[in-house]
Parts: C-alpha cells; sequence; structure tokens
C-alpha cells in the first residue's frame, strides 16, 4: 500500500463506496467467457486474440461515458460493431450487446482478494456499492457472487440517473445516506477518472486499485489518497 500525500487518519471514515467491474469483480475474465458465447451465438469462430479488441473498444467507450459524451443507452449502439469492424467480421452488432449482456449477466468471477477484503471491512464500517453499467446485470452478478449480502445500498448508474464521475451521480448516492458527509466516506475503484477524480471532486477520500500495476502519471486532479496493487492492502489503511 502507498499513501500518496497526508491525509487525516481513516478513524473519521463512517462508509466505503466500492466499485465493482475489475475491483471486486473480474469483468476482464467474465467479458472473455461473454465474447465466447456472442460469437457461437453469432456463428462465428472466436480467437483468444481478439479479446484485446474488445477490451480496446470497450475501453474507449466507457471513457467516453464517463467524459459525459455517451450515454448507457448508447451502449448498444457503439460497442460491437467497432470490435467487428476492426475483426473484419459482419454480424448485428445490436443483437451481439444484448446476447452479450445476457451472458455477462450469469458470470461473476471474483477478483482475487474481494471476498477476504469484504469480510475484513463489512464489520467496521457501511459498505456501498458504486458502479457504473445496467442495474440488473450488476444486482444479479453481486448475488451470484454472494457478495450482495454485504452491501447496505447498491448505486448503479443506470438506477441513479447518472454515470461516475459526475456530480449528480454522487449526488443520487448521498441522498440514500442522509447524515453522512463526503469526507465520512472512501470510495476503492479501479478507474483513476470514474473513481479516483471523480471521488475526488465530490470531497470522498480516495484508493486506487492499481491491480495491473499501471506505470501512469497522476495527475493533481485525479491522484488518489492511497493506492493498492491488491486488495489485502486495503487492511494497511483501515
Amino acid at each position: 500500500m502507498k499513501k500518496i500525500f497526508d491525509t487525516k487518519e481513516t478513524s473519521d471514515i463512517k462508509v466505503i463506496f466500492l466499485d465493482i467491474d475489475n475491483t471486486i469483480l473480474d469483468f476482464d475474465a467474465a467479458s472473455e467467457e461473454s465474447m465466447k458465447e456472442c460469437f457461437r451465438r453469432a456463428g462465428l469462430v472466436y480467437k483468444p486474440e481478439m479479446l484485446s479488441v474488445f477490451h480496446e473498444v470497450n475501453h474507449k467507450v466507457w471513457q467516453r461515458i464517463e467524459k459525459g459524451e455517451l450515454t448507457m443507452d448508447d451502449l448498444f449502439y457503439v460497442r460491437w460493431q467497432p470490435i467487428l469492424r476492426q475483426l473484419g467480421l459482419e454480424a448485428d452488432g445490436v443483437e451481439m450487446e444484448k446476447n452479450f449482456r445476457i451472458f455477462l449477466n450469469h458470470s461473476a468471477v471474483p477478483v482475487k482478494g474481494a471476498y477476504e477484503i469484504l469480510e475484513y471491512l463489512f464489520p467496521k464500517y457501511r459498505l456501498c456499492a458504486a458502479s457504473n453499467g445496467p442495474y440488473d446485470q450488476q444486482i444479479n452478478r453481486l448475488k451470484k457472487a454472494d457478495m450482495l449480502k454485504y452491501f447496505e445500498h447498491c448505486f448503479v448508474s443506470e438506477k441513479i440517473g447518472a454515470d461516475k464521475p459526475g456530480k449528480d451521480f454522487f449526488d443520487g448516492c448521498f441522498a440514500q445516506l442522509p447524515g453522512v458527509l463526503p469526507e465520512e466516506t472512501m470510495i476503492i475503484g479501479d478507474s483513476l477518472t470514474a473513481d479516483i477524480a471523480g471521488g475526488k471532486a465530490y470531497g470522498l477520500k480516495t484508493c486506487w486499485f492499481n491491480k495491473n500495476k499501471q506505470q501512469t502519471e497522476l495527475k493533481s486532479d485525479g491522484k488518489p489518497d492511497y493506492i493498492v496493487m491488491d486488495l489485502s492492502e486495503i487492511k494497511e489503511i483501515y
């Protein structure tokens, strides 16, 4: 665990927001299995090297969603078309997105150490999931992983009506947490934009889960209070 700069002790923290995808549930692993099933249903041949194209396009799409350039509804029309085009394949992109969500809905691969850190934090803090994505999909995946029981609230962008890192998303969260202040809340997530920059701008303490050990220059407006590369390191903070 790396502390980036001096902050108040975490003894004043009452609530912890936990991102879902690639923080406690492994979206990368789940998306590969879902992609295989989508290809099978569409009569396409899946090759492992195709996964990198999915991640490249998916990352760009979510960056645009986080910047407010796209909405969740746009996902149906903008995710699979460029993937198929780059792969030189022909299929119905909207149908691929529908099938991808169906298969993803039943996938719940935990990130290494996720159960252990949830068990550790649960008796100490009020835990809330905080995620961009379709509401039913995220809830079903948490249920399947037997993680839903840890969360007092599940704040999902589709239900809130706004996406991280926007102020409206956090407004929606704190509207359901009467008496809780942003400075009494920590957000833990893998995204420097959605989780860290968004949380920091709203006044939350922030912890970046850098599970891929990225070497990146941290901008002052998005610099986390803490960095962990393994979920077990969170125990050193709390």
